[in-house]
């Protein structure tokens, strides 16, 4: 133990009641920056600042608050505790919603937010009411007997201050002060210098505006012109009537003149309010693109989803936190018996940045529970939802041959009755994921069609554009027609391709999942794996097929136009017995766009399918096809059969807009086909 250790311990030993924190005579803290100071020429007078604040004020009130517990890392909402009440109205004038509006515009423009308990007669809280500090002050405590704050002053305006105790009051503070640890510290203030500079900036570009956007003019007098004073009064006067602001120069003839400061090209106005604005920006933790500031817009492709998903992750949730915590630790003893793990908690479940993290959580909680690592009811309350009676059970594959014994953690093989019953399930899972795959099917099919149909109607636009263009739109002259190359181009291809690849990761997306739960397994979704890869590949060929089909409709207009002397004009319209061009693109594929999205997304289903059942090591599947749209009478034969897994792909579709699935089959049973 060195010298000054034995001195600390001493004095500790010594002056054990408390330590002080100041001198004495120090009790109140004054900023460099007044409050009013702050409110006029930062939050009401830049518009940086009040773009953050207004930020800040509409994304925070975002979440409910609400109260509960903390059990097993879990947090569990009561709904029915006093304090709920509270909470949902915590004043006469104030929902939640605006009480929280309060609360973030209080803490970062001054540095606290004080929050009252107004209470009855008896004590009880009747009231929570925020305060920033224009009216309280906190006054500092002494030593540590007294804590940072021994009390606060409330300004009544009349020049009494009005003394709070220190339980009365909850004190959120935006960012500690290291010289004043009994008060906050503001984003306003800690980016002073930044908010005067933006100020003064926009004061001088402002002039700069009123003086016509340029610096004061220079006239020249003509030779052997000697104006009295009052003359060039007066022409200057008529300069400023006739010209706007900005009272011009007369000199001499002869006299040399510069000009007189910058214009705002040479101000670089833009430039010169990124600095101030990044750093304002930077204080308040709001990214520029997110609170629209000029230096954030030019770097924005206005989409912005990362940026507002790093606002919420890195900002919101943080004072989120901060707020419950000081919330729950100003409120917990005002209510009688109220537990240890009592807490108060933003539900963030529902808040708009933050569902790829609640889709994360689902997914974890979903593999768990595959994994029998959770039961249904433990999966269930991870996710925020009750539990139900039967919900004390594991999952158990439908390729195993296992029962979980009850609750023993051991497992047994199933008994003769027991191994029929899992059979049966396992068939009904089976077939009913396998029903689930065509109504997938349906659903994205009815999207595809109607995006099928807009891609085809704007192609017979472009068509007809280009088209036009062979006789610079004078489409009444007769003239060479065009090639057919010249009308449908690559780009055409590849919008088709984009889209049709869209929907093929949709469909096989949703239908993942469900090939899981027939085959029992857990696989996630990944854009990388060889079998998605293998289904765009398919895509790309099936839109190429699409496409030579269309060039080659529009090379025969073209030919029957040629043979026949039409011109642009006649191509584009037709006549009564050949289509013109906008029929051949548009109204052809109008009628075609359901079948092509039927068919295309039918084959890629199925074709992933096979993949799927094959890596899982199933060889047979029950065939489900005869559905309500698709009555073919060799649909209705295969229907309810069990194929091999080889022939189903061989025949994954019977004929265009076919509805035909496959359910796995894990049983050892003679096929019908294959």
């Amino acid at each position: 133990m060195n010298l000054f250790q034995k001195l600390f311990r001493k004095a500790a030993g010594v002056v054990s009641k408390a330590f002080s924190f100041m001198p004495v005579w120090v009790r109140y803290a004054f900023s460099a920056v007044t409050m009013d100071k702050i409110i006029r020429e930062g939050y009401k007078a830049n518009a940086a600042v009040s773009a953050c604040a207004t930020t800040l004020q509409l994304t925070f009130p975002e979440p409910p608050l609400l109260a509960g517990y903390e059990e097993d890392g879990r947090f569990i909402p009561d709904y029915k505790h006093q304090i709920m009440k509270l909470l949902k109205q915590p004043n006469p004038d104030m929902g939640l919603a605006e009480f929280l509006q309060f609360t973030i515009t209080y803490s970062p423009i001054g540095g606290n937010c004080y929050i009252w308990k107004q209470r009855n007669q008896n004590r009880t809280i009747r009231h929570l009411w925020p305060f920033s500090d224009v009216q309280i002050t906190p006054i500092a405590g002494r030593d540590t007997s007294e804590g940072f704050v021994a009390y606060y002053e409330y300004d009544s305006g009349d020049g009494k201050n009005i003394p709070i105790p220190k339980d009365d009051i909850i004190h959120w503070k935006w960012m500690v002060d290291p010289q004043f640890p009994w008060k906050g510290i503001g984003a306003i203030e800690l980016c002073a210098r930044e908010v005067d500079k933006d100020n003064e900036a926009t004061s001088y570009i402002f002039a700069l505006l009123k003086n016509n956007a340029v610096p004061p003019v220079v006239i020249t007098l003509e030779e052997g012109d000697d104006s009295t004073q009052e003359e060039i009064d007066a022409m200057g006067l008529k300069w400023v009537q006739k010209h706007g602001q900005g009272q011009p120069a007369f000199i001499s003839n002869g006299m040399k003149v510069e000009q007189m400061g910058f214009d705002l090209n040479k101000l670089a106005a833009d430039t010169l309010a990124d600095i101030p604005e990044t750093r304002i920006a930077a204080n308040f933790h709001v990214p520029p693109s997110v609170a629209g500031l000029n230096v954030g817009v030019k770097r924005s492709d206005y989409g912005d989803t990362a940026a507002r998903k790093a606002f919420t992750e890195q900002t919101l949730m943080a004072l989120w936190r901060s707020l419950a915590s000081e919330l729950s630790n100003g409120l917990k003893d005002e209510y009688p018996n109220t537990p240890d793990n009592f807490v108060l908690q933003f539900d963030l479940q529902n808040v708009g940045a933050l569902q790829e993290q609640v889709k994360d959580k689902w997914e974890r909680v979903t593999l768990a529970f595959n994994r029998s690592l959770l039961t249904r009811g433990q999966a269930k309350q991870e996710l925020g939802m009750k539990p139900d009676g039967g919900d004390d059970v594991y999952f158990v594959s439908l390729a195993s041959e296992f029962v979980a014994a009850s609750g023993t953690g051991v497992v047994e093989r199933s008994s003769d009755s027991t191994a029929k019953g899992t059979k049966g399930t396992k068939e009904s899972k089976a077939r009913t994921g396998g029903q689930a795959l065509q109504r997938i099917r349906l659903d994205v099919a009815r999207r595809m069609t109607a995006a099928v149909d807009v891609y085809f109607s704007q192609l017979a636009d472009r068509v007809v554009e280009r088209a036009g263009k062979v006789i610079n739109n004078q489409l009444s002259v007769k003239g060479d027609l065009p090639n057919a190359g010249d009308l449908l181009n690559g780009d055409d291809r590849k919008k088709l391709e984009v889209l049709v690849k869209r929907f093929y990761v949709e469909i096989l997306q949703l239908s993942w999942d469900q090939w899981n739960y027939v085959l029992g397994v857990e696989k996630a979704f990944d854009l990388e794996d060889p079998i998605i890869s293998q289904m765009l590949k398919l895509a790309a060929q099936n839109v190429k097929d699409i496409n030579d089909t269309t060039m080659q409709e529009i090379r025969d207009a073209l030919k029957y136009g040629n043979d026949n002397g039409w011109g642009i004009d006649q191509l584009v319209r037709g006549d009564a017995e050949h289509a013109g061009l906008r029929d051949i693109v548009d109204e052809t594929y109008k009628g075609r766009a359901r079948t092509i999205a039927r068919t295309e997304l039918g084959d890629a289903q199925n074709a992933a399918t096979v993949s799927r059942y094959r890596e899982a090591g199933a060889k047979l599947v029950e065939i489900l096809d005869n559905g309500a749209t698709d009555d073919d009478e060799e649909c209705q034969v295969a229907n309810g059969q069990i194929w091999t897994l080889s022939y189903f792909d061989a025949n994954r579709l019977e004929h265009p807009n076919c509805t035909r699935a496959a359910a796995p089959v894990f049983d050892d049973v003679t096929p019908d086909r294959g």
